[in-house]
């Protein structure tokens, strides 16, 4: 019996001691702020965020379908430097456009969020975690406004 319930114990300090380090291997935090950017070609924008994520940023649009309901789904990189001269480096994302009564006027949404990919500087040297957007897009006017929120993972 006594045997057993070592095993047991065994076990269940090895499940501890396993998510644990889980736990320790990342730390995240939160971020949160706001994107105004303009188109200043037909596939480019150019702009700033403010926020935790504060500075200069571009998207480069690389696809444009068509999807369902009359959305527009675009493949879209980002280009982030922070105000503090850090490169957020991010994977390419798809953004979704849904159509609004205004000709030409969207809300988009960034559904599967943005991740960041690691190769950024900085405190973004390594880093992991995911960002989500949601906003306006007027096309007619060339202009992109967002909120941004999600995290910022860095291993430890």
């Amino acid at each position: 019996m006594l045997n057993q319930f070592s095993k047991v114990a065994a076990v269940a300090v090895s499940a501890m001691l396993c998510c644990a380090s889980v736990r320790a291997e990342s730390k995240c935090h939160e971020v949160a702020g706001g994107i105004t950017t303009n188109f200043v070609d037909s596939s480019d924008t150019l702009g700033s965020a403010t926020g935790d994520l504060a500075g200069g940023l571009g998207v480069h649009v690389f696809n444009q379908q068509q999807g369902s309901g009359g959305t527009i789904l675009l493949t879209v990189h980002h280009h982030w430097v922070t105000a503090t001269g850090e490169t957020v480096s991010l994977d390419q994302a798809i953004v979704t456009l849904f159509p609004t009564p205004v000709p030409g006027l969207y809300a988009g949404s960034y559904l599967d969020g943005v991740n960041l990919n690691g190769s950024g500087t900085g405190r973004f040297a390594g880093a992991s975690g995911k960002i989500y957007a949601w906003g306006a897009v007027d096309l007619g006017k060339s202009e992109v406004v967002l909120r941004y929120s999600g995290s910022v993972c860095h291993a430890e």
